[in-house]
């Protein structure tokens, strides 16, 4: 891949495919290989509903910051409860674009697209294997989940760059999204129970991302200075009174507002990122790794095992979480530009 004069950064040039314009300015990249303060990989070409990327590999030497600024020192510690009412319950106001707030609304991007997803399936679904009409159909499809994950990236990307710059420390649960999400079909001997409500609560959980988040989180405290804490997965959060330690274990998932002897009355979800900010431990930064596509310079797991080990307890561990609310100066590791659709 490479960019000149003649090329200008509005295009690249692939092999074996010529120049191909890009959508958007690639000026940047062409400014750090000039500088040779980048170093290119490789280059991925795929292809999301009906748009192209191009992702370049690049491997970049910065400083990141050793310490968190003194507006983030200042700011402290920020507990996330994460949900599905509301995506993010903050333990304090946090200005995330549109003043400070403490408790995000979920935007429900699946719910929003449902009705256009539904249709166009409906749609694609009638026609016949092979024909055109059936190739038209499935592009429609494909370019309404495409918009789907975009806006959901998009959103995401939003609130955890605030939170990375704005906090020294972002606390957040444990969760075990795989077991929050199992089926609740049961088997033949022993089927479940309310199993269509299981099934909407599993897309609801899914559609906010919980992992996703927390996988944000994780690279951008390291980009930013700050760091990330990490609360124990079978702590009580939701249980225990922010205020004086006592827990309440008959407290259901009914109750959305939580009330103690010591005379508390708060916010259930806020209570819990109240919690989750005072016990959440710190996890060290993750160590910087290059992954390039010669054996000499890789530090990943190619050639061992990258199977985890056997989960014992899986359906303990779904059954026993207390709540169905979903989870995620040096030379910094490989990033990767991505290119917008030529």
């Amino acid at each position: 891949m490479r960019y000149n004069r003649a090329c200008s950064t509005r295009r690249t040039r692939i092999p074996r495919l010529g120049e191909v314009r890009l959508h958007d300015s690639a000026k940047r990249l062409a400014r750090l290989l000039a500088r040779g303060e980048a170093v290119v990989q490789s280059v991925t070409v795929s292809r999301g509903g009906d748009r192209w990327y191009a992702s370049v590999l690049c491997k970049v030497s910065a400083d990141l910051p050793k310490r968190p600024t003194r507006r983030q020192t200042a700011a402290g510690v920020v507990g996330l409860d994460l949900g599905v009412t509301h995506l993010v319950a903050l333990s304090q106001p946090a200005d995330l674009g549109r003043g400070p707030v403490q408790l995000v609304n979920n935007p429900r991007h699946l719910a929003a697209a449902q009705a256009r997803l539904r249709r166009a399936q409906r749609a694609w679904s009638r026609t016949q294997k092979g024909s055109a009409r059936r190739g038209k159909a499935k592009k429609r499809l494909s370019r309404l989940h495409e918009q789907l994950a975009v806006r959901r990236a998009g959103f995401l990307h939003q609130v955890t760059k605030r939170l990375a710059t704005g906090f020294g420390i972002v606390a957040v649960e444990d969760l075990h999204v795989a077991g929050m999400t199992r089926s609740a079909r049961g088997t033949v001997e022993s089927p479940g129970r309310n199993v269509r409500q299981k099934a909407g609560l599993n897309r609801a959980i899914l559609d906010t991302s919980p992992a996703e988040l927390r996988r944000q989180l994780t690279y951008k405290t390291s980009w930013y200075g700050s760091t990330l804490a990490v609360l124990d997965r079978w702590f009580p959060s939701s249980k225990t009174c922010s205020a004086c330690g006592r827990q309440n274990p008959r407290l259901t998932l009914a109750d959305r507002v939580f009330t103690c002897v010591c005379g508390l009355t708060l916010n259930r979800d806020l209570n819990a990122a109240r919690n989750i900010a005072a016990h959440a431990v710190a996890v060290p930064a993750p160590v910087a790794e290059t992954v390039a596509p010669d054996r000499g310079e890789t530090s990943n797991a190619r050639g061992a095992s990258v199977s985890p080990p056997a989960s014992r307890g899986g359906r303990h561990e779904a059954m026993n979480r207390e709540d169905a609310v979903p989870s995620g100066g040096g030379a910094t590791p490989a990033k990767q530009f991505a290119g917008v659709p030529p």
